[in-house]
C-alpha cells in the first residue's frame, strides 16, 4: 500500500503541475515561450497518466495493468503530445489543405473521447480507487462531453452577431474542464493517496490475472 500510495503521489503532482503550466501558458501567448510551456504541459500530463496507467507495479495500476484499460489511457496520456507533433510537422511542411487539417481535428476529437471513456469506465468497474471517487474521471469527461456539445448547439442557434456575447463564459467553462481534469484529479489523487492504509482492501482476487 505503501507503494501505491507512492505511485498516486507521483501521478497526481504530474496532473497538478500539468494544471498549473495550462493556466500559465495564457501569460506567455505571443511569445516564443508559449510553445516550450505548451510542451512542459503535455509531457506533465503523460507522465501522469502514464502513472496511474502502469504504476511502479500492477497493483498501483488503476485499471490494474488489464489491456484494454492500459491501451486507452496510454492513448489518453500521449494523445496531446502526438497531436502536437503531428501538426508541428504539417506546419513545417507549409501544410495548407483544409481537408487535412479538418481530418485532424476530427480525429482529435474522437480518438481522445474514445479513449478516455474507455479508460474511465475500466478505473471504475475494475475498482482500485476506492469507491465512489473510482468514478470521478468519468464525471470529468462526462462533464467535458456536455460542455463541447453545449458549444456546438451556441454555436449553431444563437445569431452571429451574439455569439461573441458567449465567447468569454464559453472559454470560462473550457478552463474550468481542464483544471478538472488536472488540478482536480491531481489533488483527489493526492488526498486518496494521503488516505490509503495498509488493512485497505486488495485490488484483485489472489490469483487473478
Amino acid at each position: 500500500m505503501q507503494r501505491r500510495r507512492r505511485s498516486w503521489v507521483i501521478g497526481g503532482t504530474a496532473l497538478i503541475a500539468c494544471g498549473v503550466l495550462s493556466m500559465l501558458s495564457s501569460s506567455f501567448l505571443g511569445t516564443p515561450a508559449v510553445r516550450a510551456v505548451a510542451i512542459a504541459g503535455d509531457v506533465a500530463w503523460a507522465v501522469g497518466v502514464l502513472t496511474f496507467a502502469i504504476g511502479l507495479t500492477r497493483e498501483q495500476s488503476l485499471v490494474a495493468r488489464k489491456p484494454l484499460g492500459t491501451v486507452a489511457l496510454v492513448i489518453v496520456a500521449l494523445w496531446p503530445v502526438t497531436s502536437s507533433a503531428i501538426g508541428a510537422v504539417l506546419e513545417s511542411q507549409r501544410t495548407t489543405d483544409p481537408a487535412v487539417w479538418s481530418v485532424l481535428g476530427y480525429v482529435g476529437i474522437v480518438v481522445p473521447i474514445a479513449a478516455g471513456l474507455i479508460a474511465t469506465v475500466q478505473i471504475g468497474r475494475i475498482g482500485v480507487a476506492p469507491h465512489p471517487w473510482r468514478w470521478a474521471p468519468l464525471w470529468v469527461l462526462a462533464g467535458q462531453a456536455a460542455l463541447w456539445v453545449m458549444m456546438q448547439v451556441a454555436y449553431l442557434v444563437v445569431p452571429g452577431d451574439e455569439v461573441q456575447l458567449l465567447a468569454e463564459p464559453l472559454a470560462a467553462l473550457g478552463t474550468l474542464s481542464v483544471l478538472a481534469a488536472t488540478l482536480g484529479l491531481g489533488i483527489l489523487a493526492l488526498v486518496l493517496a494521503a488516505r490509503t492504509r495498509p488493512e485497505s482492501v486488495e485490488v484483485y482476487a489472489p490469483g487473478a490475472h
